[in-house]
């Protein structure tokens, strides 16, 4: 099921997750991280349903207490001891600023899971190809690597489980000579898959100057209004950084927040950013469920 910010050009789409993602990298502020989380998260879910939520609970959740947890242990800074552990004082400043940290990388991730179901491999040629176009395609093939790999992973290890190969069965030796056949095959694959598809784009002419290309992507008044939202959000929020609101004093002692107007009509404008895509989807959701 296509989903209603997947059908934005890609340009705006691209915006996007570039601003979210640079503004998630450069806030290290406790209310900014979070209205930077949840928003992608709930996407995330959005875009991936069930398998989405499962994948926050296995790989988000242990990332969220292996740094919250290390951050404490390694770094003794600030003023508000807690406790001592084996002689050394667990600060308050320092198990907040791991959280900061474990709720940053979480969110990048995050991001970055809602850019790939949105940003496929066509659209970013389209956006980079006449650019650079062996940098594109080298990008492009690099992203998809790592799930074809698995792909064609399973498909040779079932290949070989029915010839009696099976790399989990046998002593330790023939699981090893299993195991290699196996990762062989794959290699081998990917060196000829790599091969065929340099030859395939060399013969439809890609990367050639005079070379005409046919796309379905079309600017409309809507990208371009979108485009117009994000572009406005995004410089109220970089002026908002610059000004000192999207980061917080954690060492040697917390900060208290900044309850401002000024502080808080950035909270606002930074939530409306990061929540666009969601209510996008909303509100094409309601249109459609009206038109029954």
């Amino acid at each position: 099921m296509n989903r209603a910010f997947t059908t934005f050009h890609p340009a705006v789409s691209f915006t996007f997750f570039a601003v979210m993602l640079i503004f998630t990298m450069l806030f290290l502020h406790p209310v900014f991280l979070g209205l930077t989380l949840i928003p992608a998260l709930i996407f995330s879910i959005i875009l991936n349903g069930r398998k989405g939520v499962k994948f926050s609970l296995l790989f988000y959740l242990p990332m969220f207490l292996l740094i919250s947890i290390a951050n404490p242990l390694l770094n003794h800074r600030g003023r508000t001891v807690l406790f001592y552990l084996i002689d050394n004082p667990i600060t308050l400043e320092a198990v907040l600023y791991g959280i900061c940290s474990a709720v940053s990388l979480i969110a990048i991730f995050a991001w970055f899971s809602c850019y790939n179901k949105v940003i496929t491999a066509d659209k970013f040629l389209y956006l980079f190809a006449k650019i650079s176009p062996a940098v594109a395609l080298l990008i492009t093939m690099s992203m998809r690597m790592t799930s074809k790999l698995k792909y064609q992973l399973k498909t040779i290890s079932n290949a070989q489980h029915t010839i009696g190969l099976d790399q989990s069965a046998g002593n330790f030796k023939e699981r090893v000579k299993n195991g290699m056949r196996v990762i062989s095959i794959l290699l081998s694959w990917s060196m000829e898959d790599a091969i065929e598809t340099a030859d395939s784009m060399k013969a439809r002419g890609y990367g050639l100057k005079n070379r005409t290309t046919f796309s379905l992507f079309k600017f409309d008044k809507r990208d371009g209004l979108v485009l117009a939202v994000i572009s406005v959000l995004g410089a109220i929020c970089l002026v908002g950084y610059f000004l000192g609101y999207g980061t917080l004093q954690f060492y040697p002692s917390i900060k208290p927040l900044d309850l401002s107007i000024q502080a808080i009509g950035l909270y606002f404008v930074f939530a409306a950013l990061a929540l666009l895509p969601i209510i996008i989807e909303v509100r094409e959701s309601y249109k459609w469920r009206s038109c029954k």
